[in-house]
């Protein structure tokens, strides 16, 4: 009888438990491509950031190469960098974008850490060249 009571008080610790985690174990493409997805929400923030740059210097073009985490459990983006090494953009741009995405939050969260290198390419508009105007034809 003690077997049996110890059983059911293990099975509803257990039910208690299993049904608030929403975790997933995702592969590492899937986790890749939600990842990809949850940094596009942020699209606007990183263009606006790239706006700032021009304003600054209008010729300002490069790439920002960003490590981060993925917190297990929380979803949560977490010690987000940019590397120094790969990226080639103002450290103005790179600190906006960092900042753009630091604290994300993916849903569902995973039950492992992801880590993650994404990155942006940056080009300025090369300036049109002025028109020339046709030499008027001589008589």
């Amino acid at each position: 009888m003690r077997k049996s009571t110890m059983l059911s008080l293990l099975f509803v610790a257990v039910s208690a438990v299993v049904p608030g985690c929403s975790c997933v174990a995702r592969d590492a493409e899937t986790y890749k491509n939600d990842t990809r997805s949850l940094l596009e929400t942020r699209n606007k923030a990183i263009k606006d950031c790239y706006d700032v740059a021009l304003t600054t210097d209008p010729k300002t073009d490069g790439e920002v190469v960003v490590n981060f985490t993925v917190e297990k459990k929380t979803g949560k983006i977490i010690s987000v960098e940019a590397d120094k090494a790969r990226t080639k953009a103002p450290d103005s741009l790179s600190k906006c974008i960092v900042d753009a995405i630091d604290g994300l939050i993916l849903d569902p969260v995973d039950q492992r850490d992801g880590q993650a290198t994404f990155s942006w390419k940056f080009r300025a508009n090369e300036p049109k060249p002025a028109e020339e105007e046709a030499p008027a034809p001589t008589s």
